[in-house]
């Protein structure tokens, strides 16, 4: 289960400890959990200038089921919390597309993470 983040603390968190890796359209803010049970919990950031309310939408579903699926087919994702930006140009991307940035972005964190 994908969990969310809500807190201005954990928006703090993620700027002042997290690590960011960028690519193309996408830029992933990560910040380990210190406790295994914390599982994994995301967030969106995707602006007016990427398109409109159904393009911004549409993009995070496909971006929360993405990493859903990660998650279920095993992918070492590690623990803690994200702040997945996007920045305009992808309104016209693929799913697919969407999915292989991303897991790249997360196989980059959990790399420097080990």
């Amino acid at each position: 289960m994908i969990g969310r983040l809500h807190y201005k603390r954990d928006f703090n968190n993620l700027r002042v400890n997290g690590k960011t890796v960028k690519r193309g359209f996408l830029s992933v803010v990560f910040s380990p959990s210190d406790n295994f049970s914390d599982g994994i919990r995301v967030a969106f950031a995707v602006g007016r200038s990427v398109g409109g309310a159904v393009v911004r939408n549409r993009i995070k579903r496909r971006l929360r089921e993405a990493f859903a699926k990660m998650i279920t087919k095993n992918k070492l994702v590690p623990n803690g919390d994200y702040l997945i930006r996007v920045f305009p140009g992808v309104n016209n991307k693929s799913f697919t597309f969407l999915t292989e940035n991303l897991e790249n972005i997360i196989e980059d964190l959990r790399k420097d993470n080990d």
